[in-house]
């Protein structure tokens, strides 16, 4: 009798783990595989990808900053080449720092909508 009590407890055994094992198909292995690397990936990884998305807008600032400062350089160039010009000297100061010469009158014309 207790020799079919311990077949029976083993059949009951032998059951839930074919149960188990019938949900265990190669094809749920893989998709639960290939879940946790996605959310290793997207959460954990020192280079997950919340963490790219950031540095690729930091990037994307950076390259903006980088051609402001290419165009200012350019400005700069083009600036400190017209300095070999008198009139554009005399341009600059007469705009630039309200500078006159001796016989004349400065008078600052502002527009009312404009604010400095």
């Amino acid at each position: 009798m207790e020799e079919q009590e311990t077949k029976k407890d083993t059949g009951a055994q032998f059951s839930a783990w074919e149960n188990i094992k019938s949900h265990l198909t190669t094809r749920n292995i893989i998709i639960a595989l290939v879940s946790v690397f996605v959310v290793w990936e997207i959460f954990f990884d020192n280079d997950n990808l919340i963490h790219q998305y950031k540095m690729h807008r930091e990037n994307n600032k950076l390259q903006e900053t980088k051609a402001d400062y290419k165009q200012k350089i350019i400005d700069t160039q083009k600036e400190i080449n017209a300095l070999d010009d008198e009139g554009y000297i005399e341009r600059v100061a007469r705009e630039k720092h309200l500078m006159k010469k001796d016989n004349e009158d400065i008078y600052i014309v502002t527009d009312g909508d404009k604010k400095n």
